[in-house]
């Protein structure tokens, strides 16, 4: 049963995955490049849709500028704590 903990956080993470964006606003967030846009990966999460399938996100582009916008829920990913 050493798997058990594993089995438990894989289930939970495909659950949310099929629920939508289960994470808190401000959560610091990796959007995936998969997303068509041209932006640095790390962003925050600012804002999820009401169906939670768009998340409103704040990222660097190339330029370093902030720009926030509207992606959908299946590239943004929370980053793992370094």
């Amino acid at each position: 049963m050493r798997f058990a903990p594993l089995l438990i956080a894989l289930a939970l993470a495909l659950a949310g995955a099929g629920a939508g964006c289960v994470m808190p606003a401000g959560q610091e967030v990796a959007v995936s490049r998969q997303s068509g846009a041209v932006f640095t990966g790390n962003g925050v999460l600012l804002e999820v849709s009401a169906d939670r399938t768009k998340c409103r996100v704040a990222v660097r582009n190339n330029a370093l500028f902030v720009e926030r916008r509207w992606v959908d829920c299946r590239y943004v990913h929370s980053r793992p704590l370094l």
